[in-house]
């Protein structure tokens, strides 16, 4: 399933093109809520599609399967693999901050 996030009028996002983000996710995985959240309050700040795609789907098993991740969450980028597991706020926040600035 793929989401835009929101953004708040008043609030532009800070880059033109939309940042591709994928979230392999599993029911009942606290982690997985957490990425969840975050990316909602950065969506706030760029531009985010964010596309759920669930563990126990093939495409899922084929993404943590291929990364060789032990367990969910797994957050790619724009296709590249960012992290798994607790997803880092400030790491997060940084790397969309550099994708931000390259496309300047």
């Amino acid at each position: 399933m793929t989401t835009p996030l929101p953004v708040p009028s008043g609030e532009p996002a800070t880059r033109t093109n939309v940042i591709q983000i994928t979230l392999v996710t599993s029911d009942g995985c606290h982690l997985c809520h957490d990425a969840e959240d975050l990316l909602m309050g950065l969506g706030r700040r760029f531009s985010l599609q964010l596309e759920r795609i669930d563990l126990t789907h093939p495409a899922g098993a084929d993404l943590a399967r291929r990364l060789r991740v032990p367990f969910p969450p797994v957050l790619l980028i724009d296709g590249e693999y960012f992290g798994h597991g607790r997803i880092s706020g400030r790491k997060l926040t940084r790397a969309l901050e550099t994708l931000t600035e390259v496309d300047r």
